[in-house]
């Protein structure tokens, strides 16, 4: 396997993160980069499908999907990775504090800088040049390998929901997330929605002000992103806690805005496995409920998910260690670093990935990519280059071990 490594330079993945990065991609708005990234593959000879993405809003994006066929005889292999960035309702976070240009992919102090580095073109070039190193190599795959570049993680996976409904079924996945080159076999979901205050809209006695009132809705849902207790034990939530993923479940308000006589309050729960969509619905139900007893005056209603653009990500339970696919990412990675991986949650406890969905449809998914995260979301958003080259060398040695 060490003779697919002299088909990578480390230089390779560094460039095209930074040529990735040039591309601006928004959340819903990633035709070009899909249409770039299709381009690629072509030109390196990989069996390309562009694949219209309709959106719930009537509108599309494109998402690129390369293979190297194998000749059956043994499991296939997804890289997998999205090509929206984190940005504040469609333009960069804080721009105005960015000391680089969001889109110039400069590098200064071993870091390259720009929107989406972090999250998650790194990790997309990282495996881009895997899966070319391996077809430089030549040697013969006994399964396929697919490399998916997928729209919308931050969208709830409606990108990597398409790949499934059009059939990919790999036997194994590995989601090249920044994750601090954790080997990750488990992520919280969520369960994001709305609650709508509503209240009276004139300028005397009796007055009902949703702003008032949705002070209690923060109460009952606070403090941010500290661990619900259980109903059994005094909370308000039913869930049993994963020996993977301590403190969570969470939750925040996100975000309040009012107009006329609603105050609106976003909100993000992070669930763990055996919550659902369903079962948190009517336990804030519930809690709702208890406000609107002791205040005949409080009304709301309830709206989850979010949006009808944007659906929640579920929780499943962790992919085991002995897999496949941990075990070869695991040796990959020592091979390179001389070093154990940190595995379980790792790096990116708390994160959500586009693992719940293919887990949810029996692929056996594991996260593995470059980019250690501070704080989020990020002004000056970068990577490290060492970790992409390392992220590509692993993820090289992973996939051929597993595929040929």
């Amino acid at each position: 396997m060490s003779a697919i490594l002299e088909h990578i330079q480390d230089q390779d993945a560094i460039e095209l993160t930074r040529q990735l990065i040039r591309i601006p991609s928004f959340l819903w708005r990633e035709s070009a980069i899909g249409r770039w990234l299709a381009q690629w593959m072509s030109e390196r000879g990989f069996d390309v499908e562009l694949q219209e993405v309709p959106l719930r809003d009537g509108s599309a994006t494109y998402q690129a999907i390369g293979r190297l066929r194998g000749d059956g005889s043994g499991p296939s292999l997804m890289l997998c990775g999205h090509t929206d960035t984190s940005d504040w309702n469609g333009e960069v976070f804080r721009r105005d504090q960015w000391r680089y240009d969001p889109f110039g992919a400069a590098i200064d102090g071993g870091m390259i800088y720009g929107l989406g580095a972090l999250n998650m073109k790194a990790g997309l070039a990282s495996m881009l040049i895997a899966a070319e190193a391996i077809r430089r190599s030549g040697a013969p795959l006994k399964g396929d390998l697919i490399v998916a570049c997928v729209v919308a993680e931050t969208g709830g996976g409606v990108g990597a929901l398409h790949l499934i409904e059009s059939g990919c079924r790999p036997d194994y996945c590995i989601v090249t997330e920044a994750g601090n080159l954790d080997v990750g076999l488990i992520s919280v979901g969520y369960v994001q929605g709305v609650i709508r205050v509503l209240g009276e809209f004139k300028h005397r006695v009796p007055y009902v002000n949703p702003i008032e009132k949705v002070i209690k809705v923060i109460d009952a849902f606070s403090p941010s992103y500290v661990q619900i207790p259980r109903q059994q034990d005094g909370g308000w939530l039913r869930y049993q806690p994963h020996p993977l993923i301590p403190g969570y479940p969470s939750m925040a308000i996100r975000d309040i805005e009012h107009y006329q006589d609603v105050t609106t309050v976003a909100f993000d729960l992070r669930i763990v496995p055996g919550m659902t969509e369903d079962s948190v619905r009517e336990d804030m139900q519930a809690r709702l409920e208890q406000i609107r007893q002791a205040d005949g005056e409080f009304a709301y209603e309830l709206l989850i998910p979010q949006s009808e653009q944007q659906p929640n990500m579920p929780a499943r339970e962790a992919t085991a260690l002995d897999a496949p696919v941990v075990r070869e990412l695991i040796a990959a990675h020592k091979q390179v670093t001389g070093a154990e991986p940190r595995v379980g949650a790792g790096h990116r406890i708390g994160a959500t990935a586009d693992t719940c969905h293919f887990k949810g449809v029996g692929i056996t998914c594991v996260e593995y990519g470059p980019g250690f995260i501070p704080v989020w979301p990020m002004v000056d958003e970068c990577v490290s280059m060492g970790q992409v080259v390392t992220a590509t060398k692993a993820l090289a040695l992973a996939a051929g071990a597993l595929l040929t």
